[in-house]
């Protein structure tokens, strides 16, 4: 009811025009069944103009009778539009300004995390600076999932070579059991098969990064080949300093996703553990 009121106290002279051209209206359907041409013609006049003048505030301009009108609310709608479209475009070249930053030169390059981030940052923020309320998240996603491949691509590839390492240990230490030739063919195929079911790495590690928690996924191949080739075939994989330790630090970030950029993830990006 509140509403209603509102709106009566705001429109009142839109209805009132309204009514007073919907009442000619109906004397000029009743002049015509009468055949009472002029008058029907009069009343219709004043018709039209009590229902123009009843939308008049919608009118963006008016010349005359001429007759060139605009609707407020039409042109409003082709704005909106073209806001629409013009966000829909700068969103795509937002993303391939951004995109080819966060892949160009990754191994190696000399585009760092922190100029990536911080150009996503500052594009994102023009944006809401111009009042473009543009939807950044599924791009943030993307670049969150190469950051992250980052962080934990050169730990994976220290701990797929150091349990490469420990296989070939092993592998030396049966040749030298089993002798050559192999006497024992059976036993030798059966310890080269538990050998090989010794998971050294994920090769769907990018994949895996945009959903999944990767440093945790690297630390459970780490331990489980670890306890394997200590139980199955006496052998210690050797590790480098502060790899397993940055995985575990790593998996506590990666537990909550989005994660939280902090300068320090950033320096672990832009200068991971030396792997030699």
């Amino acid at each position: 009811m509140g509403r209603f009121w509102g709106y009566v106290r705001t429109g009142w002279e839109r209805i009132l025009f309204g009514c007073v051209g919907a009442a000619c209206l109906a004397f000029t359907f009743y002049f015509l069944a009468n055949a009472q041409v002029t008058s029907a013609s009069a009343v219709f006049a004043m018709a039209f103009f009590s229902f123009f003048y009843s939308n008049l505030a919608r009118f963006k301009k008016f010349k005359g009778l001429g007759f060139e009108a605009e609707l407020w609310e039409d042109k409003q709608k082709e704005a909106a539009d073209l806001i629409a479209r013009l966000q829909k475009v700068v969103s795509v070249y937002t993303r391939e300004i951004v995109m080819s930053s966060v892949m160009r030169g990754r191994w190696g390059g000399d585009v760092s995390w922190k100029k990536r981030w911080s150009l996503f940052e500052e594009l994102q923020a023009s944006h809401i600076e111009l009042g473009q309320n543009i939807d950044f998240s599924d791009l943030k996603g993307d670049v969150e999932r190469t950051f992250i491949y980052d962080l934990c691509w050169p730990l994976a590839s220290s701990v797929r070579q150091s349990i490469d390492e420990a296989k070939a240990e092993a592998s030396n230490a049966g040749v030298a059991r089993f002798g050559s030739p192999v006497v024992d063919v059976e036993g030798f195929g059966i310890f080269q098969d538990e050998l090989r079911q010794i998971v050294s790495a994920d090769d769907q590690l990018y994949h895996r990064a945009k959903t999944e928690n990767i440093a945790q996924k690297t630390l459970l191949i780490a331990r489980t080949a670890e306890t394997e080739l200590r139980t199955k075939f006496s052998v210690e994989v050797r590790f480098k300093d502060g790899i397993l330790e940055r995985l575990e630090a790593l998996d506590r970030v990666m537990d909550q996703r989005p994660i939280v950029v902090t300068p320090e993830l950033i320096e672990w990006a832009d200068n991971p553990i030396d792997q030699g």
